[in-house]
């Protein structure tokens, strides 16, 4: 028999000696104790699975993220080596001693060139290209093809598209000439 710390009987023997519970009761109290109590370990098991999980999931979306950074970086990487290659193999600038001005970032830079690439880039021909180490020039198709991959390499193309002559232009009969030095 259980006896509660004040030396006395516990509750549930009063209550079982009193006959107001039989000890089928009693037993079947005990049990649902009992299994409240493992539920109780068992929840908290759960728990820490569950934190477990949230854990993993985290660590998973992480990586994830990391991943697609790593990707991104050597998409970059890819497409700066693919411009390289295209400004390089098709590189039509000559040695000259003509300044050509364009700008780059707000700032003025002079490129210099020959006679025969200034009149190109004058019409539209060959474009101004930014490389790692200064300035190159590029047929315009090179530079159309270089400006789908990444617009702020192409400095200077000159569009001929433009050169239509507006009909209403009060200055239609007054054009500047493509060799006018600034």
């Amino acid at each position: 028999m259980k006896k509660n710390s004040k030396g006395g009987s516990s509750l549930q023997d009063q209550l079982r000696k009193v006959g107001l519970v039989s000890e089928k009761q009693l037993r079947k109290a005990q049990n649902g104790l009992h299994r409240k109590d493992v539920r109780e370990k068992h929840g908290a098991v759960d728990t820490s699975k569950l934190e477990a999980k949230q854990v993993l999931e985290d660590k998973l979306a992480s990586d994830r993220l990391k991943n697609e950074v790593k990707n991104q970086v050597a998409n970059s990487r890819a497409l700066d080596a693919q411009i390289k290659q295209l400004i390089e193999t098709n590189s039509q600038r000559q040695a000259g001693d003509i300044a050509y001005k364009f700008a780059d970032q707000g700032v003025i830079k002079n490129i210099y060139v020959s006679q025969e690439n200034k009149t190109q880039l004058n019409q539209g021909y060959l474009a101004i290209v930014k490389k790692a180490d200064g300035y190159d020039m590029v047929p315009e198709q090179v530079a159309r093809r270089i400006m789908a991959r990444k617009d702020d390499v192409v400095l200077y193309l000159y569009e001929r598209d433009k050169d239509a002559v507006d009909e209403d232009d009060p200055y239609k009969d007054f054009q500047i000439p493509d060799d006018l030095e600034w």
